[in-house]
């Protein structure tokens, strides 16, 4: 057979899998159909309601949710999807997850979803996976937003006597929607704790379990995104690999993978702000700062304020809760963190479970579970409509502004490849909580052995 026939069915092969690909991932979904969606507790109530809103439009379809503890989540997942099994058609992930669960989804072309009202900042932190060939593929769509940014104490901060007093000594506005750089930050701490008005400055999460990997990041974006050798024009760094990687391999880098970003100058800037901002709260050798400590502090009132997860701020008890306001991180931007829905490659029901996930993304859906969950939306409709709503308190209207803000610029992104959990955190949350503790050892010095440890886990794979 001459080449030219080979080639042209080759051709026609392509086009013949593309079409049936399309029209499995389109086909109108039978009636009686049954969709299980596998999650984990803390999202179950978002999940469970988006089924029975589903269901209610799908008189003939039965979603069934399969919520399963945090910590165990996803060794479920892995052990169904590795056994090709059907089991699940949709599967929930998170940006620390997603590269694990990634060969096992099915990839999803976002011409199918409204891409204008996503907030792709978020989207892409976790539902995009970068192939080995250096292209990208959509994995999942997010069903909700986690992002940090700045809280405050609203009765301090609105005090016009105080702001008067802090301009006229560091000539810088009391006003964190002002502030361009963390040394605002350090300074209202001076200021504020310097006068006894509150006991604590912004509060850091540094517990060593998990925090520090959150909170690094959150300090070092600014130094990063001002550092076009390190950025290389990408302030969010590569898919997978996040701002404490550079965003780009260097023709002298001889591995797979980019190189470490906070064996830097700009890292030990950022560094030394984290310790500033440590000097202001509890001593790390007497209490590490986690969540529950930091909620008990801030509810205490006895603070300037937080850099935290809007989420968090908003679940506490809203005789606290509406005592802060809320601000984008220095400069105006967020750490992302969201929560993922996927599509099973083994799933008998992709083109139902495709019409979930439309229906998940919808701005009525988004909506609705901020009304009735206090689910922070991925569209960017839902935060219109919910901002124009009178009935909804004028401070979390504020608070929505600048959510939203810190969503469309989450660019302060933690490493996601799989080595992350068991080699990467502890390998540097353990030496950076002891460094905090006692701050003897040459900062450039502990980074840059943080930084080798890191290449030999990536190098060695794990």
């Amino acid at each position: 057979m001459r080449r030219s026939a080979l080639l042209a069915i080759a051709v026609i092969l392509v086009i013949v899998i593309a079409v049936v690909g399309w029209l499995v991932l389109h086909m109108a979904p039978s009636a009686n159909q049954r969709l299980v969606i596998v999650t984990y507790s803390d999202i179950e109530p978002v999940v469970q309601l988006a089924a029975e809103e589903f269901e209610a439009s799908h008189p003939d379809v039965k979603v069934v949710v399969v919520p399963f503890p945090w910590n165990s989540y996803v060794q479920n997942e892995l052990t169904v999807l590795e056994a090709h099994s059907p089991q699940y058609d949709v599967v929930t992930f998170t940006p620390t997850s997603s590269q694990l669960l990634a060969p096992y989804l099915v990839p999803l072309n976002m011409s199918y979803f409204n891409q204008s009202d996503i907030i792709w900042d978020q989207e892409a932190f976790g539902g995009v996976y970068e192939l080995s060939n250096g292209s990208a593929e959509v994995i999942g769509v997010a069903i909700q937003t986690w992002v940090e940014l700045l809280a405050y104490n609203a009765t301090l901060f609105n005090n016009v006597t105080l702001q008067q007093e802090f301009y006229s000594e560091y000539h810088v506005q009391l006003n964190p929607w002002t502030w361009q750089n963390w040394t605002a930050v350090i300074d209202a701490d001076k200021f504020l704790v310097g006068k006894g008005l509150v006991k604590y400055g912004f509060l850091v999460e540094d517990e060593p379990s998990h925090e520090l990997i959150d909170t690094y990041p959150a300090i070092f974006e600014w130094y990063y995104a001002h550092n076009s050798t390190l950025d290389c024009g990408s302030p969010a760094g590569l898919p997978g690999y996040g701002t404490m990687f550079m965003g780009c391999a260097p023709s002298w880098w001889r591995y797979p993978f980019p190189p470490p970003s906070f064996n830097s100058t700009a890292g030990v800037d950022a560094l030394e702000v984290l310790r500033e901002l440590v000097s202001y709260e509890p001593s790390p050798s007497d209490i590490a700062i986690g969540y529950d400590t930091l909620a008990q502090l801030v509810g205490e009132g006895s603070v300037a304020g937080a850099i935290a997860w809007a989420n968090d701020i908003m679940g506490l008890n809203s005789s606290v809760a509406s005592q802060l306001l809320m601000a984008p991180l220095p400069g105006g931007y967020g750490e992302p963190g969201s929560t993922f829905l996927g599509i099973s490659k083994y799933s008998q029901h992709k083109g139902l479970a495709l019409e979930f996930l439309r229906f998940v993304l919808s701005p009525q859906f988004q909506e609705q579970a901020f009304y009735l969950q206090g689910s922070l939306p991925i569209s960017r409709q839902a935060y219109v409509e919910i901002m124009s709503n009178s009935s909804v308190p004028a401070y979390e209207r504020e608070w929505l502004k600048a959510i939203l803000i810190a969503n469309e610029n989450a660019t302060a992104t933690p490493p996601t490849v799989p080595q992350t959990y068991p080699y990467l955190i502890p390998s540097f949350n353990g030496p950076v909580f002891s460094w905090l503790q006692s701050p003897t050892q040459d900062p450039g010095q502990l980074l840059a052995s943080i930084a080798a440890q890191w290449v030999r886990y990536l190098s060695e794979g794990g």
